[in-house]
């Protein structure tokens, strides 16, 4: 029995010598560290993006069904989604341009012949709600995360931490739920907003933009107060006290030296609220009405009962295109080394 037991010991050992050799060799340690992430990472994340590209080159059946044989391939749910009937690239590119810039300017003027198409619209739309989002998050969030970096005594920082990420300790549908409950009529928010002149009691605030802006806000604000916190946390406030003392002013010296030290923070944080209020799909599914869908609802909508997986493909692309843009940005601005 004992002759058993120190020949399995001995086996596990050589088991164990094998395995840490393999690991010190240059090559096979780099396979054998990387091939499991590699395997999952392809697996359940290349693969299936590589069939939805495929897929977003098809067309879609007259029962619903995904065309994909070389000859149904083409552009044409790309030109759909972007290019309006009898309208060529270029039109449908300043018809894009002269729809944003007719929303945003406060008097009626008409810039095109024409409009963008509507999947168009909505990914400008989704857009508009990310960027709303993040500067009101931004906004917020920017004095909270200078209170606890700066102000604040260091015995609460930490308390003050996790009041921040404490919403986070409840599902996401719960907090969603929670705001339905909130914004619905003759709750206790409603109510006590009857004492605005322009408001009256009891009414209900669901299903509108103000819904959907409230659920993103409330939902994203902590990614912006986090990294702009760890950013103010490392910043040497000696700087400023310099800056006084050369002759600027509390606001001036904030405005030249704290500010511009915080900015990867504040990049940091404005893609991370960003990227999902622009993709948005339960947060307007929920609290939304029909004039605030978004771009994810439009998607989930294609692979859902539309049963257009083609266009659904096409759509996912464009947001994810969006999405690495906003990477980009981060990359060139968003770097320790804007400081």
């Amino acid at each position: 029995m004992a002759s058993e037991t120190t020949t399995r010991e001995q086996e596990v050992e050589a088991e164990t010598g094998l395995v840490r050799r393999l690991r010190g060799n240059r090559w096979t340690g780099l396979v054998v560290n990387i091939a499991p992430s590699t395997f999952w990472l392809v697996t359940f994340f290349l693969v299936p993006l590589a069939v939805m590209f495929y897929y977003s080159f098809g067309q879609r059946g007259a029962f619903g069904e995904v065309l994909i044989a070389p000859e149904y391939l083409g552009l044409q749910q790309y030109r759909l989604f972007f290019v309006p009937d009898d309208a060529t690239v270029p039109e449908a590119a300043w018809y894009s341009v002269a729809w944003v810039v007719e929303a945003l300017l406060p008097f009626g003027v008409e810039l095109a012949a024409g409009e963008p198409t509507p999947y168009v619209q909505l990914t400008l739309k989704s857009i508009g709600f990310g960027v709303v989002a993040t500067v009101i998050s931004f906004v917020v969030g920017y004095p909270v995360a200078y209170y606890v970096g700066r102000i604040a005594p260091e015995e609460y920082q930490d308390l003050l931490l996790v009041l921040i990420i404490l919403p986070f300790w409840a599902s996401f549908l719960v907090r969603i739920y929670a705001i339905q409950i909130l914004l619905s009529g003759n709750s206790v928010l409603t109510n006590a907003l009857g004492i605005l002149p322009f408001f009256e009691a009891g009414q209900s605030l669901m299903n509108s933009r103000f819904a959907v802006m409230v659920g993103l806000v409330y939902i994203w604000i902590p990614f912006m107060i986090l990294p702009v916190y760890a950013s103010i946390e490392e910043i040497d406030f000696t700087l400023q006290e310099a800056a006084m003392d050369l002759g600027a002013n509390r606001l001036q010296a904030f405005r030249r030296v704290v500010f511009p030290l915080s900015m990867p923070g504040v990049v940091a944080g404005s893609l991370l609220v960003f990227i999902p209020s622009t993709g948005a799909y339960v947060i307007p599914d929920l609290l939304g009405g029909t004039d605030s869908q978004m771009i994810g609802n439009f998607i989930a909508e294609q692979f859902g009962a539309a049963g257009n997986w083609p266009l659904g493909a096409a759509g996912s692309f464009t947001l994810m295109g969006i999405m690495l843009l906003a990477i980009a940005v981060y990359q060139r601005y968003g770097s320790a080394d804007l400081a």
